[in-house]
């Protein structure tokens, strides 16, 4: 992602009171060479000011307009690659394989971000091949998106993954839940009606999963299209 030393937000309204301020410049010289031309017409005593002026002036200004402009845009673009391309850290993963009893089980530790704080690291233990973490999502509109609204979630479950669909018959599974009311209704309420709402672009549920590793920290984003899982 994109990082600068400064506020795009600043540079795009600073740009905008410039490109406002330069039309209006335009169109104030434009209505002065009207009037002026009217009194001429009448034969009314005005100051008269050279047609080199005139082109000099007019040109300064529609070079302040095009370089006001193209920072602007340029802002603009910025901003809007940065907001659709943003990724939130939501928690973060310690996940180590053990063996007990000859079955494939892992040592889970989850440690949720919230606002970029760490909560306390929860443990679990998971039996499967992988991990697996699911969650709720609302995705909202491209252009509010655009204006910097991040995409809504909601961490809910937590279990182990087997490879081979047999295992996931014949073995035991492991699943935790990470909320105290799973069948929320306001999730449940966007999940049959969100898509009818004009600012919401889809409500679904994903998950993300990985094998455990004795060497490296997960790393657990969200982003515009869902979660994603990163080694730190």
């Amino acid at each position: 992602m994109l990082n600068f030393p400064f506020e795009l937000n600043g540079v795009i309204l600073l740009s905008s009171a410039s490109l406002l301020f330069g039309i209006l410049a335009v169109f104030f010289m434009l209505g002065n060479r009207v009037r002026r031309t009217i009194k001429r017409l009448r034969f009314q005593q005005t100051r008269y000011i050279g047609l080199g002026q005139h082109v000099i002036r007019f040109t300064m200004a529609f070079l302040w307009i095009a370089v006001s402009a193209a920072i602007l845009f340029l802002a603009a673009f910025i901003q809007s690659y940065r907001n659709f391309t943003k990724e939130e850290l939501v928690a973060e993963v310690r996940c180590v394989p053990l063996q007990q009893d000859g079955a494939v089980a892992m040592h889970f530790e989850l440690t949720p971000v919230l606002a970029g704080q760490k909560l306390s690291p929860r443990p679990f233990l998971l039996n499967g091949d992988q991990w697996a973490l699911e969650g709720d999502i609302l995705k909202w509109d491209n252009w509010l998106n655009f204006a910097g609204i991040h995409t809504m979630y909601k961490l809910t479950r937590i279990r182990g993954r087997y490879v081979n669909f047999e295992d996931e018959i014949n073995r035991k599974p492991t699943v935790y839940s990470l909320v105290e009311r799973e069948d929320d209704p306001r999730w449940r309420w966007l999940y049959k009606y969100g898509h009818r709402l004009r600012f919401v672009d889809a409500v679904y549920g994903n998950t993300v999963y990985t094998y455990p590793s004795s060497e490296n920290v997960f790393e657990v984003y969200v982003s515009t299209s869902g979660f994603t899982v990163k080694i730190k």
